[in-house]
């Protein structure tokens, strides 16, 4: 009679190892899959704000093109992006920005 309530206790020691390793590995895998849906909201929020900037930047052009005819914005474009100037004008540039 004592062999079987020993067998039973160990039977019952061991279920309770094997749930609480169980328990364990969900509760694992759940701050696990808490931390990944945290950094895919952050990545979220900064794909919105770069998404954001690119429409800002859009309107902006749109903007610019609306309100410029096609002289002042090939003269503007010129200056601006290739650094061109008239041939008689002296550029200066200020090395302080």
């Amino acid at each position: 009679m004592g062999a079987v309530k020993v067998k039973e206790n160990k039977r019952s020691v061991v279920l309770a190892v094997l749930f609480l390793a169980l328990v364990c590995y969900f509760v694992a895998v759940l701050i696990s899959n808490n931390s990944k849906a945290k950094a895919l909201e952050r990545e979220n929020e900064a794909s919105v704000s770069v998404e954001q900037s690119i429409l800002d930047e859009n309107e902006a052009i749109k903007e610019f093109e609306s309100n410029a005819n096609e002289a002042e914005k090939i003269e503007q474009i010129a200056r601006d992006e290739y650094g061109y100037a008239y041939p008689d004008e002296i550029v200066y540039i200020d090395s302080a920005e």
